[in-house]
Order: C-alpha cells, then structure tokens, then sequence
C-alpha cells in the first residue's frame, strides 16, 4: 500500500460513525423514495389506463346506444309509413267501394226508370213514335253503362230485357202489346229488381 492508500485509510477511520450512518439512512432514503416514485407513477399508469379504458368502454356503449336508438327510429318511422299507407289504401279501397255502390245504384235506378217510361210508350198504341224510340235508345245506353259497372247477374237480365224491347217495339202488333208485357218483360223486371238487390248488397 503507497503513502496515498495509507492515508485514505487512516482518513476513514477517523471519519465519526455518526457521519457514516447518516450517509447511510440517506442513501436508503433516497432509494426508499426512488422506489416510492416508480410505484406512484405505475400506479398512476395503471389508474391511467383505467381510466382509458371506462372511457372508451363507455364510448362504445354509447356508440352501440345510439345505433340501436337510430335503428329503432328507421324501424318506427317504416313502420308508421306502412301503417300510412295501409290506411290511405283503405281509404282509397273504401272510397272506391261507395262511389261503386252509388253509381251501380244510380243507373241501375235509370234502367228501371226508362224501362217504366218504355213501357209507357210501348202500350200507348203508337208503333213507331219518336218518343219510344228515344226510350229504347235511352234504354239501350243505360245497358251498356250497367255492362260496365254491374253484376254479372244484372248484366245478363238487362241485356235480356233491352233485346227484348227492341224486338218487340219493332215486331208487335199494338193489340197485342199488353200481353207481350204481362208475359214476357214484367217476369224479367221482377227478377231485375231481386237481381239488384244482391248486388247492392254485395257491393
């Protein structure tokens, strides 16, 4: 050992334990705190990340609630569009029925009405008037309009009935035309009017 190492040592020894003790508390103080500093910030990390992770869990849950809330919305919103539609075609389908009802009612009464006034015409003993030819126009107008908007059942009497008017208005003798009718139209006028009425209800 050269003078140097003799001095360092004989320094050492004459340093108070007192002094080394303190170096040494303070030295383990300060790893004490080191240590106490890492452990907080993890603990501050792992509180951190946490923290992160509510959030974005939160974030998604609210995500997910909104999507299923604006699914929803869609959902209700095509539904009360169906349901409008379902109504105004209802509506419409209800509409369309009554107009039905009212105008099959309408010229089937017109029918009946100018087969009355036909057959006015036709017993006034006068062959060839003008007048019952307008009638047996008028007659044969009505007929086509019915062909159109009624039952199959009234279409088939009314085609019968307005033939049959024609033909006689043209080949029956004027004598003779109060049994034609007795015999021939009023039958048909009777089943007309049953006709009618289960088309009217059945409307």
């Amino acid at each position: 050992m050269d003078l140097s190492g003799v001095a360092a040592a004989l320094a050492l020894l004459s340093i108070p334990a007192s002094v080394l003790i303190a170096r040494w508390q303070m030295r383990t103080a300060l790893a004490q705190s080191e240590a106490n500093h890492r452990a907080a910030l993890q603990v501050a990390e792992a509180n951190h990340q946490a923290a992160l992770e509510v959030v974005d869990a939160n974030h998604q849950k609210a995500n997910e609630a909104a999507e299923a809330n604006h699914t929803r919305a869609l959902e209700l919103a095509i539904e009360s569009h169906r349901s409008a539609i379902e109504v105004a075609g209802q509506q419409a389908n209800a509409e369309h029925r009554r107009w039905m009802v009212e105008t099959r009612s309408a010229e089937y009464r017109n029918f009946e009405n100018t087969l009355a006034e036909f057959r006015r015409a036709f017993l006034a003993r006068q062959a060839g008037s003008e007048h019952l030819v307008d009638v047996l126009a008028e007659l044969h107008r009505s007929r086509y309009y019915i062909g159109h908007l009624g039952s199959d059942e009234v279409i088939s009497i009314v085609e019968r009935i307005d033939l049959l008017c024609q033909t006689l208005a043209v080949h029956v003798e004027p004598v003779e035309r109060a049994e034609w009718w007795r015999t021939r139209i009023r039958p048909l006028r009777t089943e007309l009017s049953e006709a009618v009425k289960r088309s009217l209800l059945g409307s």
